[in-house]
């Protein structure tokens, strides 16, 4: 193990996992992390002194907020002004660099333009940490800059490379000198006396180039000051990880329980509603769940994702467990009656379903299938806030945030092999196999009709143009004051509709096919709780196989299909620096996520802005994978990335503290940006973010449509209004003429 060590000081920020990856990838070292409010020291700076002398240097990271709010900066403003016999290497990214600039002179001003998401070239020294890495292009994530007092034109006629007046101590190490609106900004400075570097741009962000020279620079830099002080570590620092609160659930371990399965070819023709009808009927069950993958003249509309469609036929007294974000009542339901009820955390959650798939653990499925059985069901966007600590939006009634049913019987077709699979989990369930082995054989191969339809929706509420404007306007005022990089600005519609789901599911479906449909009816026992929901979510949240591989993808950039609308001029369209923007913060949001996970390896983006094309509109697409090892938790992944970044924005536990004011009149999300899927029983899982999707709770009767887009400082709030109109537009489309 290296002896050298690292301390990193998180602001809170949704890029430092990214940055610590960064260190320990390019560098011989350990990396500790802790939070700039950290109780034991904020208020006790000998404590902190003697804790910084674990360390051969520090790292002092990016964050929301400005660098002379010490709420903002906590621990970071206490770096510079230690005892000389305290003072270590220091670099500041960002907020750290501003906060550097801040306590030696400078000046912190708002540019003209705030600069989230944009790369841009750099000129630099081309010495110090900037020694030899040549042309470099950097991602910029700041509303504010810092200035020293240089007056430096474009044209370069003032040296930019010489402390100003002002800021004697302060050296200038590279610029950028491309944007004519905001001027010349200083993008990184270091102390002519102490050990004290810092950027203003990202140097971990996938689309920056140098950063590994750049830390590797840092570094020598840093080691170099450190042998000439003759200063070192005084011991292998304490791990200080974040803990989070667990359940322990105790399990006997058993062998893996073989799946009991059958395999029916088809020629390609068959209808997956078809087959739902069919097994609805003759199975005698309750309602099945479909989880589909959308097909266009019988050929998936997204063959890297929409390969399978999963029709699952849980039991009516089958295993449910629902949690609140209202009460916090973890309720484990079996064979109708409540089994355990117990007030938790969120985190209890999670070890539940961990004890849940450990006791159904199964083997010997079908190999190419994802799925074999396990819980399927979502997570509301308000459980995702109790992930990162943002209080829900209140609510009256205790409705599931989380809702998971135990599927044992399940039918799973492969559109691409032209195959269905039929599987069951229980013990000697070969009459079962064989009936719905029949049933499949004899399914007829056609286009299923679908039910009449007259208008019978009825809109009882919905977002208003100069209201969501001026949201956008909220939006774009916290934007400019370095309080978030981008936010995910959602409204909704409310609409009344007497057609049965399953009818309005079928339509959609039709109308707007998608890698991740979806149709659920979940009831409780009691039917105190009884919940409808329909999907056509192009949008893949987080899967993982059952070797460990992970992969988010993704969706910021949206293009509607329309009159004179083609591929090429949509592609034209996402390639603008908006549109790339939203999606590059959202990639480096997911890969900060991802790079949070214990036991997570090789991160990677093989998959960068590209666009897909369905329906009704065109969407710019990133794919982030990863490999998880053997030991990780199969909820680990999850756990660490709710709610979904792209309904969120970045940095995301600032922006959702945002948004939940600016939405406050909207009430909560609600399952609207949360997540649905499945964990398998054989050791992997798939969930989608619940976007061009509907739900009903039957209590009330009203259908929720949620809309919305990624405000950036680039955004027209005209603009913003249409992609959310165009985002619903499907959904309305079906719930306003159908019965």
């Amino acid at each position: 193990m290296p002896k050298n060590s690292i301390l990193y000081i998180d602001a809170y920020d949704s890029f430092s996992n990214n940055i610590i990856a960064l260190l320990r990838d390019n560098l011989p070292v350990t990396v500790e992390s802790i939070k700039i409010d950290d109780s034991r020291f904020v208020l006790n700076d000998d404590v902190f002194q003697k804790y910084l002398n674990n360390f051969n240097a520090v790292v002092a990271g990016p964050g929301p907020g400005h660098p002379a709010n010490s709420t903002d900066v906590g621990l970071i403003g206490k770096l510079w002004t230690l005892p000389d016999e305290c003072t270590l290497p220091v670099l500041g990214i960002c907020l750290g660099f501003q906060n550097l600039a801040l306590a030696f002179g400078g000046d912190i001003e708002r540019l003209n333009e705030p600069r989230h998401g944009l790369v841009r070239h750099l000129t630099h020294c081309d010495r110090d940490i900037f020694s030899g890495i040549g042309e470099l292009d950097a991602t910029q994530y700041h509303s504010l800059h810092v200035r020293l007092s240089h007056d430096i034109e474009v044209d370069h006629s003032t040296d930019p490379w010489t402390p100003a007046r002002k800021c004697k101590q302060l050296v200038p190490l590279a610029w950028d000198l491309s944007d004519l609106n905001n001027g010349p900004i200083l993008m990184a400075a270091w102390h002519c006396h102490k050990p004290f570097w810092g950027v203003q741009y990202h140097p971990e962000s996938v689309c920056s180039s140098g950063g590994s020279e750049l830390i590797q620079n840092w570094w020598a830099e840093a080691s170099r000051w450190n042998a000439v002080q003759g200063r070192q570590c005084d011991v292998t620092p304490p791990t200080v990880s974040r803990m989070i609160e667990q359940v322990t659930v105790s399990v006997e371990y058993r062998a893996p329980s073989p799946v009991g399965w059958r395999a029916v070819p088809y020629g390609g023709k068959k209808n997956v509603a078809d087959l739902v009808n069919i097994l609805r009927v003759q199975c005698e069950r309750a309602e099945p769940i479909l989880l589909e993958s959308g097909v266009r003249d019988f050929k998936p509309v997204n063959p890297e994702t929409g390969r399978f469609s999963i029709i699952g036929l849980p039991t009516k007294d089958a295993l449910q467990l629902r949690w609140s974000t209202k009460d916090r009542l973890l309720t484990l339901e079996a064979e109708g009656k409540v089994v355990y009820s117990k007030q938790m955390p969120i985190s209890g959650v999670y070890a539940a379903v961990e004890s849940i798939m450990t006791e159904h653990k199964a083997s010997h499925g079908p190999t190419d299938v994802p799925f074999w059985g396990g819980l399927v069901g979502y997570m509301s966007y308000e459980a995702g806030l109790e992930s990162i600590d943002v209080p829900p939006a209140a609510v009256e009634d205790a409705r599931p945030d989380v809702w998971f049913m135990l599927v044992e019987r399940s039918v799973v077709v492969d559109h691409v092999k032209h195959c269905t699979y039929i599987q069951s989990l229980s013990e000697s369930d070969e009459v079962w196999l064989d009936h719905v082995v029949e049933l499949v054989q004899n399914l007829n191969s056609h286009t299923s009709e679908l039910p009449s339809s007259k208008p019978d929706g009825v809109i009882i509420s919905g977002p208003n143009k100069a209201e969501y404007c001026a949201k956008v306007n909220a939006c774009q005022k916290q934007l400019r004051a370095g309080e978030s990089y981008e936010l995910c600005l959602t409204d909704q519609t409310l609409i009344r509709n007497s057609a049965k789901p399953w009818a309005l599911y079928q339509r959609l479906r039709e109308a707007n096919p998608a890698p991740f449909g979806a149709y659920l009816h979940f009831a409780d026992a009691e039917k105190k709780h009884e919940l409808d929901l329909i999907s056509s979510s192009p949008e893949r949240f987080l899967s993982w196989s059952r070797g460990g591989k992970c992969q988010f993808r993704p969706i910021k950039g949206t293009v509607k299909k329309e009159a004179g609308m083609t591929r090429k001029k949509a592609e034209e369209i996402l390639r603008s620096e908006k549109e790339r923007a939203e999606n590059l913060m959202i990639v480096d949001l997911i890969r900060h996520d991802l790079n949070g996970v214990e036991g997570v390896r090789d991160v990677c983006v093989p998959k960068l802005m590209q666009v897909e094309e369905y329906a009704t509109v065109y969407q710019l697409v990133s794919v982030i994978e990863g490999q998880l090892d053997t030991a990780a938790s199969t909820t680990a992944a999850l756990a660490n990335s709710l709610p979904p970044g792209s309904m969120t924005g970045a940095p995301k536990k600032r922006s959702c503290e945002l948004l939940g004011a600016i939405e406050a009149a909207s009430g909560p999300r609600g399952l609207y940006s949360g997540v649905l899927g499945y964990f398998d029983v054989g050791g992997g899982g798939d969930f989608s973010v619940i976007i061009r999707s509907a739900f009903k709770w039957s209590e009330d009767g009203v259908w929720t449509v949620g809309a919305g887009g990624a405000v950036t400082a680039l955004s027209e709030p005209d603009a913003e209004w249409e992609e959310m109109l165009a985002k619903r537009q499907s959904l309305m489309d079906v719930l306003l003429a159908s019965s």
